[in-house]
């Protein structure tokens, strides 16, 4: 499929920075890992653990701002890379996976926003 591929990192790889452009999403095929925000201090704080089928990337793909959160390699991994241009493409086909993307960036914009603070990580 144009647009897919697969990416492999290994334990403690940077797989995207908070405020970069995000013009993808990603799934994990397999292995975990770990999202991380900047709090209002200026720290970063981890905000979500993510392992075998879990997806991110969707808030940026969507709204078109910058990456919400740094994202780490915690164990070796691969994952299903898909651009913009597919995304489109597949939720133009099937709206309702547009609706279900949507979902979930509302849930992680209103989750992100309430980030815990230094000592909860």
């Amino acid at each position: 499929m144009g647009g897919l591929r697969l990416v492999e990192f290994k334990a403690g790889d940077l797989v995207v920075c908070e405020g970069e452009p995000g013009d993808s999403l990603f799934l994990v095929t397999t292995g975990t890992v770990k999202a991380w925000m900047r709090n209002r201090e200026g720290r970063y704080v981890l905000v979500r653990r993510l392992g075998e089928g879990d997806f991110f990337g969707e808030i940026s793909v969507l709204s078109g701002s910058p990456r919400t959160a740094t994202v780490v390699a915690a164990s070796p991994c691969e994952m299903l890379e898909l651009d913009r241009n597919a995304l489109d493409g597949i939720t133009a086909a099937h709206p309702r996976v547009r609706e279900v993307l949507q979902r979930f960036y509302e849930q992680r914009v209103a989750t992100t926003a309430d980030a815990p603070s230094p000592g909860a990580a």
